[in-house]
């Protein structure tokens, strides 16, 4: 027996969007949207400073809508010969 199952927020045969409307702001996602548009954070960064539990969940679910967000290595602060990963988000017009 097959189970379909359906992405919630998305209805049948609608294409993704990545229109702000479509995204509450309030929910942890739309602020990691907000966030992302000022400039790259990592997992840590969205964590400590939008109080969400899970940023990668967060990523996944703005990358699943259809938004394009790279993962990129940036120097730690407290250590330079450290990296650390970074999400930026690519704006389309």
């Amino acid at each position: 027996m097959r189970v379909e199952t359906k992405k919630p927020g998305l209805s049948p045969g609608r294409a993704h969007s990545n229109a702000l409307s479509d995204i509450d702001p309030t929910t942890q996602t739309g602020r990691v949207l907000e966030a992302l548009r000022r400039h790259p954070m990592s997992a840590a960064e969205l964590q400590w400073e939008l109080r969400i539990a899970h940023a990668p969940a967060a990523v996944r679910d703005l990358r699943n809508r259809g938004f394009s967000i790279v993962t990129e290595w940036h120097p730690q602060p407290a250590k330079p010969q450290a990296k650390i990963k970074r999400y930026r988000l690519i704006e389309t017009e």
